[in-house]
């Protein structure tokens, strides 16, 4: 149990750091001023909790040894390297929240223990072995960013976007629960490790029942990456929400969304059984993926507010990271079994970096109250303040794709990576994602044109400074400025992750029922290692 909870780590210093806050934050002075704290307080337990991901990626790969984690959540190194994205999101936002939320009169210290309950279920998320653990964190994260949307409780369009936001998400967790029940009357289990041993064989008229379940859960999922068509929710949501809050939407939701939607598809529903569906689910994919990222860029176009046009460049970047989920390479533990390319995750770690920094940097414009996020708002900041001025510009080229930055190499290596699949038959969707990247170079870089070439007037500007904020900008453009300048790390990390998206436990056993087929379930399965699977199948008769 204790080796258990040791691989767990990451998680229990989230939870400690979010309950911590809950309880002495009300015996603090009344003083706003006083509670500024919790932003490097939670900065810190999030970098520990980063620290501790790293080291169990160093030292691991570890199993969980008790079948009530064995079942539920794994400390894999893919789960390792979201979390560890995750809990950089969490890092950030803290950071940011500050001196904004003195500002906007909402210094609460519940708010920081809400960011910290929202990435413990973003990293439980990620980890996830069953649909039971899924869904549980799925809601802790969605809860929390309800409440936070609307935390600005003096602004009617803050209360509106999270009520919006609240009642939209809950059709979706329904329809997410509704297709996992589909897959419970069939496999019998909610974990994965049983829905891929049931999964292994063919089902008699299953195709129909399994096709239902993975369009419902194929719906909540593309909810809550803001994909299209179920988009609709994301502008009025970003442009209600706290600026910080909207950049921990941007990143870590986002990020949790594709990583849980990966690890449903090549580990849990994966097999024989679903082979009907595996040859319609990629071009269904790709249709959403084109459908998203051109409605995006199209009504970006038409926006003023930097807020709402980061909106609809989010549901536009959805449909480039769901192109990338249709690239795949052999599993080689198990021959017949596919994983994931190691483009999404690359491309996961670089648009979470850009958006957190375009919005770190527009927490910074504005005072007393006052967000000042319009285009024509932001006129002079790079002169008034360069630092803000100069990691906004930055995000902008990162999130257009523009050479030498990391959003140019993430875009190249999914470009690379979808074109290897099956000679190239997805090269029109390439061909259209390059096309819409083009487009969406002319949003990005107007607001540069604003921040830097436009006659600056008489309009006073006001910007909040604080070390905490300079910092969060500061870490956020160096992380797009290191890995973009040395892409190659983050590449090889990216491929290490998707290699181990099936644990040990669940390899030995679809490799058991790939040996032995008619074997009875109450049979032990063997206990062999990931390396050995596909050795052990060639010499299976």
């Amino acid at each position: 149990m204790l080796h258990d909870l040791a691989l767990v780590a990451p998680q229990l210093i989230l939870l400690f750091a979010a309950l911590f806050t809950l309880v002495v934050d009300p015996f603090l002075h009344t003083n706003t001023d006083a509670r500024r704290f919790w932003g490097w307080f939670g900065a810190a337990f999030a970098a520990l909790a980063i620290v501790a991901a790293a080291l169990l990626w160093k030292f691991g790969p570890f199993e969980m040894q008790t079948p009530a984690f064995a079942h539920h959540i794994s400390a894999s190194r893919y789960s390792l390297f979201f979390v560890a994205l995750v809990s950089l999101c969490s890092l950030v936002t803290h950071l940011a929240s500050p001196r904004y939320l003195v500002e906007q009169g909402a210094s609460y210290g519940e708010y920081y223990a809400l960011v910290h309950f929202a990435t413990f279920g973003m990293a439980c998320m990620v980890a996830a072995e069953s649909i039971i653990t899924l869904f549980m964190a799925l809601e802790i994260m969605s809860m929390s960013v309800y409440v936070l949307v609307a935390f600005k409780r003096g602004s009617v369009a803050s209360v509106e976007a999270g009520m919006k936001y609240f009642i939209m998400g809950s059709v979706a967790s329904a329809l997410l629960l509704y297709g996992t029940a589909f897959v419970y009357g069939l496999a019998g289990s909610t974990n994965y490790i049983d829905i891929g041993r049931t999964l292994a064989k063919p089902i008699a008229g299953g195709d129909l029942w399994l096709g239902l379940a993975m369009m419902l859960v194929g719906a909540a999922f593309l909810f809550k990456v803001a994909a299209a068509p179920f988009h609709m929710w994301a502008p009025d949501a970003y442009e209600g929400a706290p600026t910080p809050i909207t950049g921990l939407m941007a990143s870590g939701v986002k990020v949790a969304g594709f990583a849980a939607l990966l690890k449903f598809v090549y580990a849990g529903m994966a097999g024989p059984a679903m082979a009907a569906m595996h040859q319609h689910l990629p071009h269904i994919l790709a249709t959403v993926a084109v459908l998203s990222m051109t409605v995006g860029n199209l009504l970006a176009l038409t926006q003023r507010s930097v807020k709402r046009t980061l909106a609809y460049s989010s549901v536009a970047h959805a449909g480039y990271i769901l192109l990338g989920c249709v690239a795949y390479v052999a599993d080689p533990t198990l021959a017949g079994y596919q994983q994931p390319s190691g483009a999404v995750p690359f491309y996961l770690v670089g648009y979470a970096l850009a958006s957190l920094a375009a919005f770190a940097a527009l927490a910074s414009v504005g005072k007393n109250g006052e967000e000042l996020t319009g285009e024509g708002q932001l006129i002079g900041m790079g002169r008034r303040h360069p630092l803000a001025g100069a990691v906004l510009g930055l995000a902008m080229i990162s999130l257009a794709g523009v050479p030498p930055t990391l959003g140019f190499f993430g875009k190249l290596q999914l470009v690379r990576d979808v074109l290897g699949v099956d000679g190239g038959k997805y090269l029109p969707h390439v061909v259209i994602l390059v096309l819409n990247s083009v487009v969406s170079a002319y949003y990005y870089l107007r607001v540069t044109v604003y921040v830097y070439m436009r006659p600056e007037g008489r309009l006073p500007r006001e910007y909040v400074r604080e070390s905490s904020l300079d910092w969060a900008m500061g870490l956020t453009a160096a992380g797009l400025l290191v890995v973009g300048a040395l892409p190659g790390r983050a590449m090889n990390l990216g491929l290490a992750s998707v290699a181990t998206i099936r644990t040990a436990t669940a390899t030995s056993h679809l490799a058991y029922e790939r040996l032995a087929p008619g074997a009875q379930k109450t049979a032990a399965p063997l206990a062999v290692a990931p390396a050995d699977a596909a050795a052990a199948q060639a010499k299976a008769p």
